[in-house]
């Protein structure tokens, strides 16, 4: 068990706000981008909550790590962190840890990447830790299903390393909003589309919400992908 203060609280969007942390008894968080933490509030007191969150950030040499969380109603470490918590707290985890990583060889096939809410969170570690150290790979596609252009988590960096890391493409999808420049409908339509028009199989990672893990899952089986070859899952919810 480590322990962790919470530095920083930055309210991305209404739904979504980013937790920073920093480990005191530690030079440098350790970590492979696609990791998770076992987080626990009010150690030690009646009450306490444990959670995995995938980190959202990545290795940089700091001893901080960043948590993107979304606010979901009567969900007890949720309603903790967004009604309770303050600057100066402290957590226990354990981690980083997982096996939700990217391949050894970039450079093997297309990666799609599928997520939706607070799931976004070990692609954007994976992505930066790509664009900063010039990682090569074939082509990498991120998909993102919101609802509104409000909930849009991450966007303007993202679209900066669109813009200068080719071969990457970052694709938001709204799905009760129309918006100029912005995918409609649900997240599946948009990478199935481009499956079902391709002779080979991306890679194709999922997080998220259950529900749309195992709706992904379910496609990509009726068109012949597999797990752990063809498919890998980080699941909350």
């Amino acid at each position: 068990m480590n322990v962790a203060v919470l530095v920083d609280i930055i309210k991305e969007t209404k739904a979504n706000w980013r937790f920073i942390f920093e480990d005191p008894l530690v030079d440098q968080i350790n970590m492979i981008s696609g990791m998770l933490v076992q987080l626990c509030c009010k150690p030690g007191e009646e009450g306490s909550v444990v959670r995995n969150y995938s980190v959202a950030s990545w290795q940089d040499g700091t001893n901080r790590f960043e948590l993107i969380i979304t606010n979901l109603e009567g969900g007890a470490m949720s309603d903790y962190l967004f009604k309770e918590a303050k600057i100066g707290d402290e957590f226990i985890y354990r981690g980083p840890m997982g096996v939700f990583t990217l391949p050894d060889n970039l450079m093997e096939r297309d990666i799609y990447m599928v997520s939706t809410g607070s799931g976004i969170s070990p692609f954007r570690s994976m992505i930066n830790d790509i664009f900063i150290n010039k990682k090569e790979f074939k082509n990498i596609k991120l998909f993102f299903g919101t609802r509104k252009e409000e909930d849009i988590v991450y966007r303007d960096e993202l679209e900066v390393i669109q813009e200068n890391l080719p071969g990457f493409e970052y694709i938001p999808t709204l799905s009760r909003e129309k918006v100029p420049g912005i995918a409609e409908g649900y997240v599946h339509k948009h990478y199935l589309d481009l499956i079902d028009k391709s002779d080979h199989k991306p890679l194709v990672y999922y997080c998220g919400w259950d529900r749309m893990v195992r709706e992904g899952r379910d496609h990509l089986a009726e068109r012949g992908f597999e797990m752990m070859k063809d498919i890998r899952v980080e699941i909350f919810g």
